[in-house]
């Protein structure tokens, strides 16, 4: 569990749903835990550009994305935050955290899911839904 008060601006926190620890090797815990990987960080408020429909989705700042890169599925991993940008080792595709986390350069077709999370009574910061759209390569979700 994470504070919102604890999460200071300029801060990136990776993170893992806490119900993935009552899962067990044999419940599809690997694939699971490979999907929910989320990174978490805070700008100032003014520095968020969302769009109307996702105004709830973050708190004072703090916003969620998926680590899983939407190229290949990669890990996201260093964000820059002084222009609040993540970028991909991999391939070097380059999200934009303050827009949505869309993509600004890279082979990266699409920005990162986005994971709505308000605060609870406590001030933890806690998951609204799932992602509202697939984690990870398109690849990942064809049958």
């Amino acid at each position: 569990p994470i504070r919102a008060a604890d999460v200071t601006v300029g801060s990136v926190f990776h993170v893992i749903p806490e119900p993935l620890k009552e899962l067990g090797h044999s419940d599809g815990y690997l694939e699971q835990k490979a999907k929910a990987i989320v990174l978490l960080m805070r700008l100032r408020p003014d520095q968020l550009i969302q769009a109307p429909d996702r105004e709830t989705w973050s708190y004072d700042g703090i916003v969620a994305y998926s680590k899983v890169c939407t190229h290949v599925g990669c890990p996201v991993a260093l964000y820059e935050q002084q222009t609040h940008h993540l970028l991909c080792p991999c391939h070097q595709s380059q999200f934009d955290v303050s827009r949505s986390a869309a993509v600004i350069f890279g082979p990266a077709a699409r920005p990162l899911p986005q994971l709505p999370i308000p605060v609870d009574d406590e001030g933890y910061l806690v998951a609204q839904s799932d992602f509202t759209e697939p984690v990870g390569p398109s690849f990942w979700e064809r049958h």
